[in-house]
């Protein structure tokens, strides 16, 4: 027998569970094509617990003129009649995905199922998809990321009780019902938050962290991001709830020009008590003017009462000579001793003698932490 031939018959003898964990391991195109080895691997393509259409499972030539909802149709719909067995990951992430019927039958196929634990619907282009009443079933989701999505759950919805992970990205929802839900879904701990007033229908205050207990993660984008400032008129003042454990937090498209921004960078830069890491990407806009108010809310304040005493590296991106963002970096130098690394990244827009200047002042600022290295870069 030649070589060849041995391996083929080892490989079509190998036990199920092995199979099974290979083809879970593997891109869905790469798995459903070895579907061709032999009977044994035919039947295990047909159980993947784990169904993930992206862009690259609609290569080829059978798919290269077909519409979107030809692939919902003619390709997504097949695999899932035709699949054995739990469903425990499904992902509908294409580029040019539209909101349409034939996500809505996918939908209603998965919630007969209770065995659903990781769902992720990214609408690329066009309107919102409102999502079915039957989808608000998925009652075993552990992990659940939406984008461009209507969130509108029925009356009767008590939220998501083992969610542990949730992105919202412009997912259209309103403040009270997005309150609502965060609140009954007390096992979370990562939670992502991006998108503005169009989705974000409404504002809260800062007694949004009492949503949020068990939190590990937070990651947010600058309008949600404000809201936590909403109603805080004076500095310090910390979240009525400590976040005591969140230790990962990331704040896109703040601007340290605006007082609401930065107000809600402090809010939640010095309440968590334990946090590690923290991701800031600024909005630099040169023609932006500062508020006074926002000039001088560092300095004017006493920070007597910031520890960040386990903060280990902070990474700000877009980075300009803005005084308050050098007073920002100025006071968590100041109040980090375990910090290690702080990585800056200057907006290009920033011109070299403006750059040069920036540099020295942050290099002079006196440090809680020894061992705390400033790092440059232009992207």
């Amino acid at each position: 027998m030649e070589v060849k031939d041995l391996a083929f018959e080892k490989m079509s003898s190998l036990p199920p569970n092995i199979i099974q964990t290979i083809l879970t391991l593997m891109p869905m195109r790469d798995a459903f094509r070895t579907s061709i080895l032999s009977h044994n691997w035919r039947n295990q393509c047909l159980s993947i617990p784990k169904l993930m259409f992206d862009d690259a499972v609609f290569q080829g030539p059978s798919c290269k003129n077909g519409s979107m909802r030809w692939k919902l149709l003619y390709i997504v719909y097949p695999i899932l009649l035709l699949h054995q067995g739990p469903i425990l990951e499904f992902s509908l992430c294409i580029s040019q995905l539209i909101s349409c019927c034939e996500i809505d039958q996918i939908i209603l196929h998965l919630s007969k199922s209770a065995t659903l634990k990781k769902f992720t619907l990214c609408i690329k282009s066009g309107d919102d998809h409102k999502l079915l009443p039957a989808f608000f079933n998925l009652q075993q989701l552990t992990v659940l990321k939406l984008q461009n999505c209507v969130f509108q759950p029925p009356v009767t919805f008590k939220g998501f009780s083992r969610l542990v992970s949730l992105c919202f990205n412009n997912v259209s929802i309103t403040a009270k019902v997005l309150l609502r839900f965060i609140y009954n879904c007390p096992q979370l701990k990562d939670f992502t938050l991006t998108g503005n007033e169009k989705h974000l229908m409404g504002c809260w205050n800062s007694d949004f962290a009492e949503c949020l207990p068990l939190v590990e993660r937070l990651c947010m984008s600058s309008y949600p991001a404000k809201c936590f400032a909403t109603g805080v008129m004076l500095m310090p003042q910390k979240l009525p709830t400590s976040l005591v454990h969140l230790k990962y937090l990331c704040l896109t498209g703040l601007s340290f020009a605006r007082e609401t921004d930065l107000l809600s960078a402090l809010l939640l830069v010095t309440s968590p008590p334990n946090i590690d890491t923290i991701v800031l990407e600024m909005q630099y806009n040169p023609n932006e003017a500062m508020s006074q108010t926002a000039m001088n809310l560092i300095d004017q304040q006493d920070y007597s009462y910031v520890v960040l005493a386990h903060l280990r590296v902070i990474t700000i991106t877009n980075f300009s000579n803005m005084k308050t963002g050098l007073d920002f970096v100025k006071l968590v130098l100041a109040k980090s001793p375990m910090l290690k690394i702080v990585d800056i990244v200057i907006d290009k827009r920033v011109d070299i003698n403006s750059e040069v200047k920036m540099l020295k002042e942050l290099v002079r600022y006196p440090r809680a932490s020894a061992k705390a290295e400033i790092r440059f870069e232009r992207p």
